[in-house]
């Protein structure tokens, strides 16, 4: 039986109340027994667990959601920012005939909502990573962001969301999500990300296999020795090289090529004993506009200098400010809170919670940040909760500066040259 496109997007909300349904009714009971038992109801697990039901669509867009601080407040941000892919693998009867290519059963090396890795023995006996989209997603998926967008419309107009960009962030993690989907993208990024990294000393990513990709499948280079590893894994000396390495190799990316790799987290990043590390997977990333490079690369810089005003500047000039906005009390706010973090230790230095600060005046004031002014600050989150307990005392924004120099002399270098 097959459904016109309306109808596959009547089905998922059909589905999607039905699980919010019988989730709420749970809600009162499980609520009524932690108090019996004298616990406290934990409402953030109960809410991570309702989004896992809804379906990847919904996680893949909580987990986005959860970087927008400057919009939704810190509890929900912080419980949804716990979501993973909790998701199980495809199962090998299901797999796309192109995996004809293996010689041998695939083996199961990671498993997402949109996507499951195989390693994949080719009949030469080399061994390639096989990343392979899930049957079905494509129609899923876009049923279920465009049942989103359809909510964000009706919220749109409540009341208590007036002033909010609610349409606008629904169209944003729509169009973060369908990337996703999009194998090709991702496989000209990682061959980006090859080229660009390839200066770094002790930096790998995988290369691409072209011609054994397709539509639904990725292969790139099997690369082996990956393992999560924790700070006691490795010499102090290997520890610190890697972290700075990574730090670097993420400064290049954003600074130069105005690339973010949204997604760094330990299953993307590894660190090898030597102190070398590996970049994986470039499903989650964004391309910066010219202008939204040079203004972040101004803004670190100008976060470095302690010069609190300049940064306010910067950020006032991307942000979406309405007839309530107060950019006044938001350029005190914001100039004060960085001459309060300049000159701090690095070890004392917590970007967590200066980005955190940021977004909450932001949102006090009335301003509504520009989606590629977030992306790299999400970037360079998701980076310090990897890195920063392999390497406490390093200094991110010291380790910046080389490069902020560079892109900011770039600049200058190139404007009299478009002024001709």
């Amino acid at each position: 039986m097959t459904f016109s496109r309306g109808g596959t997007v009547a089905l998922r909300t059909a589905r999607a109340f039905a699980v919010l349904a019988g989730r709420s009714l749970l809600l009162g009971p499980a609520t009524a027994v932690a108090w019996l038992r004298g616990e406290r109801f934990e409402r953030d697990v109960w809410l991570a667990d309702t989004v896992v039901a809804l379906g990847p669509a919904f996680v893949k867009a909580a987990q986005l959601l959860s970087t927008r601080a400057d919009i939704l407040p810190p509890r929900v941000c912080r419980a949804l920012s716990r979501l993973h892919d909790q998701v199980r693998p495809v199962p090998l009867c299901t797999m796309p005939p192109a995996l004809g290519i293996a010689a041998g059963e695939p083996q199961l090396v990671g498993a997402g909502s949109i996507a499951c890795v195989y390693r994949v023995v080719l009949p030469d006996g080399q061994a390639v990573a096989a990343k392979v989209r899930r049957p079905g997603i494509v129609r899923s998926l876009t049923a279920d962001l465009a049942m989103l967008q359809r909510g964000a419309g009706l919220a749109a107009r409540l009341p208590m969301l007036r002033g909010v960009p609610v349409n606008a962030v629904a169209a944003q993690l729509a169009e973060s999500i369908r990337a996703q989907l999009d194998f090709a993208r991702e496989a000209e990024l990682l061959e980006g990300f090859r080229k660009a990294l390839s200066v770094a000393d002790g930096v790998t990513v995988p290369g691409v296999r072209p011609e054994l990709s397709t539509e639904d499948i990725l292969v790139m280079d099997f690369l082996d020795g990956l393992a999560r590893r924790r700070p006691e894994d490795l010499g102090e000396e290997e520890r610190e090289n890697a972290v700075v390495r990574a730090l670097r190799a993420v400064y290049r990316m954003l600074f130069l090529d105005g690339v973010v790799h949204c997604d760094l987290h330990p299953g993307n990043l590894y660190f090898r004993e030597d102190g070398s590390i590996v970049v994986l997977d470039a499903g989650f990333t964004v391309r910066l506009s010219e202008s939204a490079r040079e203004k972040f690369a101004a803004f670190f810089y100008c976060m470095s200098q302690g010069d609190g005003e300049a940064c306010a500047d910067i950020v006032l000039s991307t942000a979406e400010t309405h007839p309530g906005s107060d950019t006044a009390g938001f350029r005190a706010e914001l100039a004060a809170l960085v001459e309060k973090h300049t000159g701090r230790n690095a070890a004392d230095f917590d970007l967590v919670s200066f980005a955190a600060k940021l977004f909450d005046i932001q949102r006090r004031r009335g301003l509504h940040a520009d989606p590629q002014f977030v992306f790299p600050i999400l970037s360079l989150l998701v980076l310090e909760g990897t890195v920063r307990k392999f390497h406490p005392g390093v200094d991110f924004q010291r380790e910046a500066r080389p490069l902020l120099v560079t892109a900011l002399m770039e600049h200058v270098v190139a404007a009299p040259r478009e002024a001709r």
